[in-house]
């Protein structure tokens, strides 16, 4: 076989790879930047609250223990990412995950690092 010739493993990774990538920079940079903004902390605790369904801003505030002003600032990140959503009633801001399948990873990460 020739020193530079692909091993049949990782051809089939490549293919693989390029199947799942391929065209797609657009959403792996989308995907690299949502997975920023959900790294920090304080996001992550408040991500950790609405797996449990929608919440207020005043359920949040009470489950994360940051001021409304900084939770503001961090749901905002959020909303702008496409990660959560929120919707009025009455005087309350009401948020939820954009895409339900934000719970499942959210039960996989504090079943890994929340034990």
């Amino acid at each position: 076989m020739p020193v530079n010739a692909p091993i049949p493993q990782c051809e089939a990774l490549h293919e693989d790879l390029s199947r799942m990538f391929g065209q797609q920079e657009q959403n792996l940079g989308r995907a690299a930047q949502g997975l920023r903004v959900m790294a920090h902390p304080a996001r992550l605790k408040i991500l950790c609250a609405l797996r449990t369904g929608e919440q207020t801003v005043q359920n949040l505030e009470y489950y994360t223990g940051l001021l409304q002003t900084t939770l503001s600032q961090h749901l905002a990140q959020l909303r702008n990412q496409g990660i959560v959503t929120c919707r009025r009633e009455s005087n309350y801001s009401i948020y939820s995950f954009a895409d339900e399948r934000m719970v499942e990873l959210f039960e996989l990460v504090k079943s890994i690092y929340c034990s």
